[in-house]
């Protein structure tokens, strides 16, 4: 067991970048759309339909449920 308990994942914090007029102006690179960043977008497009058939699925049983649970309801009511 070391003598020292300090843990080695606390880092020393950078001084905060100078804001001033005369600071260097860092350059930003190009923006383009690399294969990996379009990956996401094209499961997105993939899948959107099949979610949005199972969303209409999932609120058609909701709808049958709350309908048999009120007819349910009813007819005990009326016995």
């Amino acid at each position: 067991m070391p003598r020292n308990p300090r843990r080695q994942s606390q880092r020393r914090r950078l001084p905060p970048r100078p804001t001033y007029s005369g600071a260097p102006q860092i350059e930003q690179p190009a923006a383009h759309i690399s294969r990996s960043d379009a990956r996401p977008l094209r499961y997105v497009e993939r899948e959107s339909p099949l979610l949005a058939a199972e969303l209409l699925r999932v609120a058609g049983v909701t709808a049958t449920c709350f309908g048999l649970l009120a007819l349910l309801t009813i007819i005990d009511r009326l016995q």
